[in-house]
């Protein structure tokens, strides 16, 4: 296979760059081999290709000189962005004001629907209430199975006197903090 050739020869340095950047963007990332004539036009073109992220390796010096460029490296996949679902918080065991009963359900029926991926649920204040309904519980556990896990407020528990239930004890300034600055869903 040839290796692509970019000859510069009897052009201005604007007019190199201007051939070298548009062999660059018609054939991105392949190696090529650039010859040319002149001091002032091999120090520009390997300047530029530098800045561009790719090696450039002198093969002959003098007139015409040679320059080599390797591949360019492939694309740094991307940071981690963080976690896309904010994590939850849940201060209630019902949706109020309103019927008790149907609040209740409603509640039960949104967390059933939080997605994969969501950091954590927190359950906090009268949200402990959902320990002692075996049917929140079993979803609780189901959120817990789909790799949510599921924290409880320590301050809350011990106020309540109640039994974790198998849960997750967590410190309260960890989503106090969260809370502050807007960083979780409350229901």
């Amino acid at each position: 296979m040839d290796i692509l050739t970019l000859e510069l020869l009897d052009v201005t340095v604007f007019q190199a760059l201007l051939e070298l950047r548009a062999l660059l963007a018609e054939h991105p990332g392949e190696a090529l081999r650039v010859r040319g004539e002149g001091d002032l036009l091999r120090l520009n073109v390997a300047g530029f290709l530098e800045k561009q992220g790719r090696a450039v390796r002198l093969v002959r010096q003098g007139d015409p000189w040679e320059l080599q460029v390797a591949k360019a490296p492939p694309p740094p996949a991307p940071a981690p962005a963080g976690p896309a679902l904010p994590p939850v918080l849940l201060l209630r065991s019902a949706f109020a004001p309103g019927d008790r009963a149907l609040g209740r359900r409603l509640l039960l029926e949104t967390l059933s629907q939080l997605e994969a991926g969501t950091p954590w649920l927190c359950l906090a204040h009268q949200a402990l209430e959902l320990l002692d309904d075996p049917g929140a519980v079993a979803i609780l556990e189901a959120l817990r199975g789909r790799g949510i896990p599921v924290h409880l407020s320590a301050t809350s528990l011990i106020h309540d006197g109640q039994d974790g239930g198998g849960f997750d004890l967590v410190p309260d300034a960890g989503w106090q903090k969260l809370l502050a600055r807007g960083g979780l869903t409350v229901l």
